[in-house]
């Protein structure tokens, strides 16, 4: 290779390599989860508020994304206050001693983040619900606006592997999570 064409690759790469998007940690607050249960026959729709998330991403480099939502499964409203009370209760949720639910993501597919483009990637991870915890994959949709980014997931699980027992439920609940991150 020329003596000095040497030098100005290393410079260009050098260049290239600087101006490349690092690893930023990224929070939210406010997020929201609901849900879809049957309990016998009736469905129970629910929601559940204020949703955080610590997360490690590049934007240029979503495989690399480690971090951890938090659901406050204690917030769970259905309509029916009793039925709140129920659900919050030992034998159920058991929200007095478990007043959260956890995901901690420990891979996502790969791709990038490209302004107002949305991605859909798989994570997986570790969900904690009423202090079980099970390894599941989950899709995710990820939007890049404005430097802060729209996520949402909508997955299933069988609440009874948690430990959840909700007298007539099902073995299966959706959730829908979605939270907006911005750079810290």
């Amino acid at each position: 290779m020329n003596k000095y064409l040497s030098p100005l690759c290393a410079l260009a790469l050098a260049t290239t390599l600087s101006g490349a998007a690092e690893a930023a940690t990224y929070r939210a607050a406010d997020g929201t989860a609901t849900f879809n249960y049957r309990v016998t026959v009736v469905p129970v729709p629910g929601t559940m508020t204020g949703v955080t998330a610590n997360v490690t991403l590049d934007p240029q480099n979503l495989a690399g994304t480690r971090g951890t939502v938090t659901v406050p499964v204690s917030t769970l409203k259905t309509g029916i206050t009793l039925r709140d009370s129920h659900a919050k209760g030992p034998d159920a949720l058991g929200t007095a001693k478990f007043p959260n639910a956890t995901f901690e993501l420990t891979s996502l597919t790969g791709g990038k983040l490209t302004e107002g483009q949305t991605v859909a990637t798989t994570a997986t991870g570790k969900l904690t619900v009423k202090g079980t915890t099970k390894t599941i994959t989950a899709p995710i949709k990820a939007t890049l606006t404005g430097g802060k980014v729209n996520v949402s997931t909508q997955f299933k699980f069988n609440p009874l592997e948690f430990g959840v027992r909700y007298p007539g439920g099902t073995d299966s609940v959706t959730v829908d999570v979605a939270f907006v991150l911005a750079a810290n």
